[in-house]
């Protein structure tokens, strides 16, 4: 926080350089700007405050016509920025030149980084490309968007994100605000290791800061989320004309119409690297979604485009969490844009990526701790407008590691990712999308492992067809002691002669750090459920059974459950059965 005093000093001094927030400001064609030209760029440093610093033209550079646009090539300098340089959080900010009858004029938007080390030398886009994009995009309608092959969420976001750091434009990593420490770190590393970059943003200022009208060099953010939870990307606000806001200077997703999250932001700091060339962009400011101001509509090649006022449809999140050792308890709150009236134009939904993050949030932070060892269980409902029975599921969930890996909850990342298979079947689907109305979850969490393995059976040597067999069960609990358990099983019918008895445990899926990986870009692919009801079943489906089951030749049946304990593991013997 070395600069904080200096840049605080510096937009103090300079607050009163910012542009009007008046609508339409008069603008420069491109065919006007050229080399040479002295102009004013506007960006906030520090808080909410927009401060100026100083531009130069040093080119306007002809686009290719596959890719962009002509861009204009500037250098920048002043208290401002000397310290730092630019990189993402700076993308949108406006320049402004003086036209030949003395008037301040917008010629266009820092946009992209030319990997120049030090970050002085940048590209904008001409406000021309920028005001081309109008806040009602072309809307071919959800069922067209739906129609043809649609692959997961996943796979989609992580294409987008390597294209985007190609182009090198300079929007910030994709932000999370609300998680906690653990959490906010494990997602950070896992955003290095798929070539995602991710940053654990604090939640806002100590007492949050007063709502911020949005005008050319404010902070802006685009997001997918509201409430105790927020994910999007921030930027600076390039253009303001009554209630249009254009922002960026380049696409978030380049998804076209859609129905996000506008919001303000407060920046805490620019964080100073010089490499402009490596994976993170350069300098980036560490910044925070505000309060909900608008809706994105539109998100086009060379900005993204929103109205101030109305907010976007959503859906309510709700995740209750209790710590079963202590009694405590605690809900995150989200709010997720929903945009399957715009039909889901990127391949999934927003509450698709925000749902499995609040599941994380909330089994972490009711523990206050993050202990490796837990034993847990998570109810998921969700409730679709088309339907009068909600989809749902339970499982039940056991952590056996090290404090620290997947942010030292296994139970929270296994039940995020159950979350996450669930909105995969929806994203999916091959008929008119549902309408989700609400997501509903509840974690219980105990530390420790509430975990016992199978080690032996013992059965009668002839048992009968139809009738009940009493078995002997040797388990072994985890870290703790082996103990007999006597249970009662029927014999499937048509079994007959030698066969072999198995019971087998619960499947049990061990959480790591790579599970953080498949939140972000993910790897599969569900089946694409044909119907409502197919689509209900399957994620009903994601629950499992989490007793012991016994196989008799080619019959199974459910032995027993412990209320306790998850049995896990297998144990065989032979029998002979009688008809």
């Amino acid at each position: 926080m070395r600069l904080r005093l200096s840049l605080a000093a510096v937009a103090a001094v300079l607050v009163s350089a910012a542009p009007a927030a008046a609508a339409g400001d008069p603008i420069m064609p491109l065919s006007q700007v050229h080399s040479g030209m002295r102009c004013t760029g506007y960006s906030v440093v520090r808080g909410t405050t927009i401060s100026s610093f100083d531009v130069e033209v040093l080119d306007v550079v002809d686009g290719d016509p596959n890719e962009n646009g002509p861009r204009i090539l500037v250098q920048v300098s002043g208290p401002a920025v000397d310290g730092t340089g630019i990189g993402p959080g700076f993308s949108g900010s406006p320049i402004y030149c003086p036209g030949d009858d003395g008037v301040q004029r917008n010629i266009g938007a820092i946009s992209e980084s030319i990997g120049e080390y030090g970050g002085r030398t940048v590209l904008a886009t001409p406000i021309e490309a920028i005001l081309t994009n109008k806040p009602d995009a072309p809307h071919a309608g959800a069922s067209a968007a739906s129609a043809g092959p649609r692959r997961t969420q996943r796979v989609r976001r992580a294409e987008r994100r390597l294209r985007r750091v190609g182009a090198r434009s300079l929007t910030g990593p994709l932000t999370v605000s609300g998680l906690s420490a653990p959490l906010g770190r494990a997602l950070e590393a896992a955003g290095r290791r798929a070539g995602r970059p991710v940053l654990a943003a604090p939640a806002g200022p100590l007492g949050s800061f007063p709502r911020q009208p949005l005008r050319p060099g404010s902070a802006v953010a685009v997001g997918y989320s509201s409430g105790d939870l927020r994910l999007g990307a921030i930027g600076t606000v390039a253009y303001t004309d009554d209630a249009a806001v254009w922002a960026f200077g380049h696409p978030f997703e380049a998804a076209g119409r859609r129905s996000l999250y506008l919001q303000d932001a407060y920046v805490f700091h620019v964080v100073n690297d010089p490499n402009a060339g490596d994976a993170t962009g350069g300098s980036y400011k560490l910044s925070a979604p505000g309060h909900d101001v608008g809706t994105l509509t539109n998100d086009a090649l060379d900005a993204v485009v929103g109205r101030v006022g109305a907010l976007p449809r959503s859906i309510p999140i709700r995740v209750r969490s209790h710590d079963d050792d202590t009694g405590r308890a605690g809900t995150v709150h989200v709010n997720a844009a929903s945009e399957t009236e715009v039909g889901d134009p990127t391949g999934f939904s927003p509450a698709g990526q925000v749902a499995p993050l609040a599941v994380l949030q909330g089994a972490t932070q009711v523990l206050a701790a993050a202990p490796g060892r837990l034993s847990g269980r998570m109810c998921l409902r969700i409730t679709l407008r088309e339907r009068r029975t909600p989809a749902r599921f339970c499982n039940r969930y056991a952590s056996t590691m090290s404090t620290g890996d997947a942010g030292g909850n296994g139970v929270a990342l296994d039940a995020g990712l159950d979350v996450l298979d669930a909105f995969g079947l929806i994203d999916a689907y091959e008929g008119r999308p549902p309408h989700v109305t609400a997501v509903r979850a509840t974690v219980h969490a105990r530390r420790g492992e509430r975990l016992a393995a199978l080690r032996s059976v013992r059965a009668p040597k002839v048992v009968r067809a139809g009738r009940r067999m009493r078995l002997r069960v040797r388990l072994q609990r985890v870290r703790g002691d082996a103990f007999t358990r006597t249970i009662r099983v029927r014999v499937p019918h048509g079994s007959a002669g030698r066969t072999m008895l198995t019971l087998r445990g619960a499947d049990q899926p061990l959480g790591s750090a790579d599970g953080f990986v498949e939140l972000l870009i993910g790897d599969t692919q569900p089946r694409a459920p044909a119907t409502l009801d197919k689509l209900v079943a399957a994620i009903d489906g994601i629950g499992r059974y989490d007793g012991v089951t016994a196989r008799l030749g080619h019959r199974s049946v459910r032995a027993f459950r412990d209320r306790d304990l998850l049995v896990t593991g297998r144990a065989r013997t032979h029998v002979r059965v009688r008809p």
